[in-house]
């Protein structure tokens, strides 16, 4: 059994539609889903995988409480899509100014350094509180988190999106 803490702002997502998101992880998955106050437990119907179908449920479950759309999410069903976590009050150690700033520099002017972040890597970005989460296949996902990075290390944007279209077209 696990439990995925869940904010209540996100919890329409899953009951929108009769439940249609917690169904579709629940079948998916071959799990049961109980939708707590501020969490979701997860339990898995079968002995046999049950480690390993919990921990994509939860995989799923996280990425939607971060904020991701479910059909993104729901990749993380397939093998060559992972989730990705950064916590941006430890990497800067705690400091709100520094995260609301460096949050202001992923995200950019009107989300445009973030989109074309996700554009370039083919991977999702979703800033949540002091984390920011991606969702991606392997190669993309770490280019993604690479470009991060290095916004908040510094660099200057256009360097990264330069990174970014390199990346790309050895991809390609």
């Amino acid at each position: 059994m696990r439990i995925v803490v869940f904010p209540r702002v996100r919890i329409p997502v899953l009951t929108k539609n009769a439940n249609a998101v917690l169904k579709e992880i629940e079948k998916k998955a071959a799990v049961r889903l109980s939708l707590e106050e501020d969490s979701v437990r997860i339990e898995a119907l079968s002995e046999e995988k049950n480690g390993s179908l919990e921990w994509i449920a939860e995989q799923v479950l996280k990425a939607i409480s971060y904020g991701f759309k479910p059909q993104h999410a729901f990749k993380l069903f397939r093998e060559d899509y992972f989730l990705e976590e950064m916590d941006l009050a430890l990497m800067l150690h705690g400091s709100k100014k520094a995260i609301e700033r460096y949050k202001g520099r992923i995200i950019g002017s009107e989300g445009k350094a973030k989109k074309i972040i996700e554009e370039l890597s083919g991977s999702w970005i979703s800033i949540s509180g002091d984390r920011i989460a991606l969702v991606g296949r392997y190669d993309e996902l770490m280019d993604a988190k690479e470009a991060v990075t290095r916004l908040i290390e510094g660099s200057q944007h256009a360097s990264v999106y330069e990174f970014l279209e390199r990346k790309k077209k050895l991809r390609e």
